[in-house]
């Protein structure tokens, strides 16, 4: 005979009593059964367990009052008098347990009235089951989500008065020079913007510039181009005939400050000649290649800028300057690599090669038609999804007598 039938046929032939007697001890929910005055008279193991007692004969004819505070032994003997008398029953329900030295426990319930053969209500059969873990892992959760949601309603003020901030500053006012013609893009893939670009010198006889991307993203990033704007601002004033100079004495003083971060950065200066044409010396450290649209020939040329290590970890220690002679009606355009690395809805990046032609078209316009056409050629070369980066052009144009 298989052992499992035989404990099968002890199983179905066992008295309800042994099956019940079986039931009370080994639960681990709280059952028991009282009599019309609430007072215990049957329950499992995990009931006296659960009052510090030893046995369940230490809890017979003893009721609520003799475990919990006054107000809840009165709150539960009151419910289960009226659940008695109007024959009502409470369904898994959930207690607040308050014991006499203020500690808290809580519990579901279930209690309805107790019926034998006589057909009279008896007393009351309840079952409880210890849920306070799972309460007090539930409030926790309710108060990291209430810390949590302070904290970001925190980081979206920072942001939003890190952006109004950051818009006012960067680029700042753009020159009007008697000499030159300028227009900005400054386009954020985020809150805050990780490009600057700022004009340290701006003169009848002289324009300087900076055009900076901080890695990463974010208030940090943003805060450190606030930073960038003004070491620019400080020291380049004195360093326009000294570009090398100027970019390594920013390198200096970001050093340390940008953890495991970099700053791509190119610094230009742009003096007039006396015959019209203008002067212009580039510094670079990262920062990609520049088009120049040549007037006398109506074409574009792809300026290879050198390019010397990125600023902020201390390793820029020469630099060499590029210089080229501008006629009238000469246009540069500086990007940013949010402007190159642009993806189709096909994942396929834009590339220097392929912003050659619309600024070719676009080079002879309105200096602020240049930007804000090649805003739109962006956004239309990726189906809208732009952004995609931190993304900015300088358009910088020698004005024609």
């Amino acid at each position: 005979m298989d052992p499992t039938d035989a404990e099968d046929d002890e199983l179905v032939n066992a008295p309800a009593s042994i099956l019940f007697d079986a039931l009370l001890e080994q639960t681990q929910d709280q059952v028991y059964f009282k009599d019309r005055k609430s007072r215990f008279v049957r329950a499992s193991d995990a009931v006296p367990a659960k009052f510090g007692l030893n046995s369940v004969s230490e809890l017979i004819g003893k009721t609520d009052f003799d475990f919990f505070s006054e107000e809840h032994a009165r709150e539960s003997f009151e419910d289960e008098q009226r659940l008695m008398l109007n024959n009502e029953k409470l369904i898994n329900i959930t207690e607040k347990e308050t014991w006499p030295d203020g500690s808290v426990t809580w519990a579901t319930s279930t209690k309805i009235p107790l019926y034998l053969g006589s057909g009279n209500v008896v007393g009351i059969m309840g079952i409880t089951r210890d849920i306070t873990e799972q309460v007090n892992a539930q409030r926790e959760l309710e108060k990291n989500r209430e810390l949590l949601k302070r904290k970001n309603e925190i980081m979206e003020t920072d942001f939003e008065n890190a952006r109004r901030i950051q818009i006012r500053l960067i680029p700042g006012t753009i020159p009007d020079l008697p000499f030159a013609e300028l227009a900005v893009l400054n386009l954020s893939m985020t809150e805050v913007n990780g490009d600057v670009i700022t004009f340290p010198t701006a003169s009848d006889d002289r324009l300087s510039f900076l055009l900076g991307d901080v890695s990463g993203h974010g208030v940090s990033a943003g805060l450190f181009t606030i930073l960038i704007k003004h070491l620019a601002d400080f020291y380049m004033p004195d360093e326009f005939d000294h570009l090398e100079k100027a970019l390594i004495t920013l390198d200096q003083h970001l050093q340390g400050l940008i953890p495991a971060g970099f700053v791509a950065t190119l610094v230009g200066s742009l003096v007039p000649t006396t015959d019209g044409r203008a002067h212009l010396s580039l510094a670079n450290a990262g920062q990609p290649s520049a088009l120049w649209f040549k007037s006398e020939s109506s074409s574009v040329e792809v300026v290879k800028l050198l390019s010397e290590n990125v600023i902020g970890l201390g390793i820029c220690e020469e630099v060499e300057c590029s210089t080229y002679e501008l006629n009238p009606g000469d246009c540069f355009l500086f990007m940013s690599d949010g402007v190159i690395e642009c993806r189709n809805n096909e994942g396929v990046e834009l590339g220097l090669e392929g912003i050659i032609q619309p600024f070719q078209q676009l080079a002879e316009s309105p200096i602020d038609d240049i930007v804000d056409q090649l805003h739109k050629f962006l956004s239309e070369y990726s189906a809208g999804d732009f952004p995609q980066d931190d993304t900015s052009i300088i358009a910088l144009r020698v004005k024609r007598p």
